[in-house]
């Protein structure tokens, strides 16, 4: 009866015209919007910029300005041409040096500052070379003696690493959507069950059905709805992401991600809604949901909050552990510790099991206070007297 109940909700609102429209929607707009922004935010695979370099006065230039533009990360590829008299830049080129390797001539159509950049160190390094050279010194000696010389650092106190934005944006992520689809999931299960509540049909449900049982399958139904509506705007996301290059360029755990959304889902749906469902059969209007929804929204802010404020300041602090162990926080707790790597094994299964424990508690607390105020027709019953009537 319960797999009944759960399948009848996931089809009803699975299969709606409106969430069937906005499910569409989303996808269009999403992967449309990576097609059309690809041009502009990644642009094309041009391949390495062409300098083009004159063979007869500063070919001993190339060498230099091979090394300059590899330890400045310019892309670029240097050909020894023969120059006209007069210098110009072919279609095919960004720039043209000519002249002597000490004080070489760059040639643009418009500015290139990287690849001025460039020309000075290889000039610099010519010049040295150079210098070296006539006072009787090796070239490669001087340069690989340059390179070697370099500082050691050494750190006094603690080091924090520094803030990572690709491990706070994996985690707020996971935590964003799992907010969003709690929030919206728990108003379906309060409006359905005023809905029922409110239209007399919850009593005849309850002819043939136990009021746990109605509760239970309305939350699993709703949840599955849930998890098909956020893959609905995930999936399409991931796409956008791995389509316009930003997971490659925020080096984010896709794989880490979904895991930890698709556990702490389950759990954090578990906790809250259970509470949500049990709790609005207290009203009986739909004008009257706000009484109770409102101050639950409220508190789940709270975990919200400390996962995107507290984590990242104090990922594996005193405050932050003990707050990971608390059922009603380690859903948005414990996938922001993930991503900043700042988590034991031990802590994640301790954290999972306590919310384990806390589930079948809840349900118990929820449907009493269900089964004893989802027939009461009048106005807003208090907790203590739907639980003394259960």
């Amino acid at each position: 009866m319960l797999w009944l109940i759960a399948k009848r909700e996931f089809r009803t609102r699975t299969l709606s015209k409106a969430n069937l429209i906005s499910s569409g929607l989303i996808l269009v707009v999403v992967v449309a919007a990576a097609l059309i922004l690809k041009p502009f935010i990644v642009g094309g695979d041009d391949g390495p910029d062409v300098v083009e370099v004159d063979s007869a006065t500063a070919s001993e230039l190339i060498p230099h300005l091979e090394a300059a533009a590899a330890a400045q990360d310019f892309d670029a590829v240097f050909d020894a041409v023969e120059a006209p008299a007069e210098p110009q830049v072919t279609d095919e080129a960004v720039g043209l040096i000519v002249g002597p390797p000490e004080s070489p001539e760059l040639f643009v159509e418009s500015m290139q500052e990287s690849l001025e950049a460039v020309l000075t160190a290889a000039t610099q390094a010519a010049a040295l070379d150079a210098q070296v050279t006539d006072l009787g010194g090796d070239p490669d000696a001087v340069s690989q003696a340059l390179a070697q010389a370099t500082p050691t650092v050494t750190t006094l106190g603690d080091d924090d690493g520094g803030f990572e934005p690709g491990a706070f944006f994996s985690g707020l992520a996971v935590v964003f959507v799992l907010f969003f689809v709690l929030v919206q999931s728990a108003s379906v299960i309060m409006m359905g069950v005023v809905e029922e509540k409110s239209s007399r049909v919850v009593e005849i449900l309850l002819a043939t059905v136990r009021p746990s049982t109605l509760l239970g399958g309305k939350i699993l139904g709703v949840g599955l709805y849930s998890l098909a509506q956020a893959a609905a705007m995930v999936i399409p996301l991931l796409f956008a992401a791995w389509y316009l290059e930003f997971l490659d360029q925020l080096e984010l755990g896709v794989g880490q991600l979904l895991v930890n959304f698709g556990v702490w889902f389950v759990l954090g749906f578990a906790l809250f809604t259970i509470l949500f469902g049990g709790l609005a059969a207290l009203v009986s209007r739909q004008e009257d949901i706000g009484s109770i929804s409102t101050p639950m929204i409220l508190l789940l802010m709270v975990p919200l909050y400390l996962a995107i404020y507290l984590v990242p300041s104090s990922a594996d602090g005193t405050v932050t552990t003990v707050l990971t162990q608390v059922p009603f926080f380690a859903p948005f707790l414990v996938p922001m510790r993930s991503a900043f790597g700042a988590i034991e094994t031990w802590e994640i299964l301790l954290a999972v099991g306590l919310c384990l424990i806390t589930i079948p508690a809840l349900t118990w607390l929820a449907g009493r206070v269900y089964a004893g105020a989802v027939l009461n027709t009048g106005g807003r019953m208090k907790l203590r007297e739907a639980l003394r009537r259960s």
